[in-house]
């Protein structure tokens, strides 16, 4: 199956195409009001050919926004589907943007590029075998992202509970 934002993208082409070609059809359409022949004022010739292609504004207007919206669906499917580094400098980063520019939480970037467990433990074998950190060092590491994981899924279960009950109190 085709991912959505190259349908959105495809929507886009499509309709920036569309409206480049009404526009050209309405110039031509406005340059054929002046073969009539116009008084020699430019503000009658500009409304002249205004007059004779108003629809062709119309359409490429109409064209237009449903280009921008397409190109806006296509940046959202890319962003909610971007594969992004996992980092902690780059969780640091991107929580400051988040609440610099609240629209952008979401997306939950942040939740999206937060190392997971498995990758701490793949980052800390690799320190391991390059010789980086002692065995001791590394399993005493081990044991603390296991404590810290247990500890974290047991604070979710029980905020999930807390607000279980307080649902259930409303």
């Amino acid at each position: 199956m085709v991912a959505r934002h190259w349908v959105y993208f495809a929507g886009f082409v499509i309709t920036g195409i569309l409206a480049a070609g009404a526009g050209l059809i309405g110039i031509l359409d406005g340059l054929a009001a002046l073969s009539s022949g116009v008084p020699a004022n430019e503000v009658m010739i500009v409304l002249t050919m205004l007059g004779a292609a108003a629809e062709w504004v119309m359409i490429v207007f109409v064209l237009g926004v449903i280009a921008v919206g397409f190109l806006a669906a296509t940046v959202v499917s890319v962003l909610r589907n971007a594969s992004l580094p996992r980092d902690d400098r780059l969780v640091s980063i991107v929580e400051r943007l988040e609440q610099r520019y609240p629209l952008l939480r979401q997306f939950d970037a942040a939740g999206k590029v937060e190392p997971t467990v498995d990758d701490r433990k793949q980052q800390l074998r690799e320190q391991y075998v390059a010789g980086e950190i002692s065995e001791s060092e590394f399993e005493r590491q081990v044991a603390e992202l296991m404590d810290d994981s247990s500890s974290d899924t047991r604070s979710q279960s029980e905020s999930q509970s807390i607000s279980d009950i307080e649902d259930r109190h409303r």
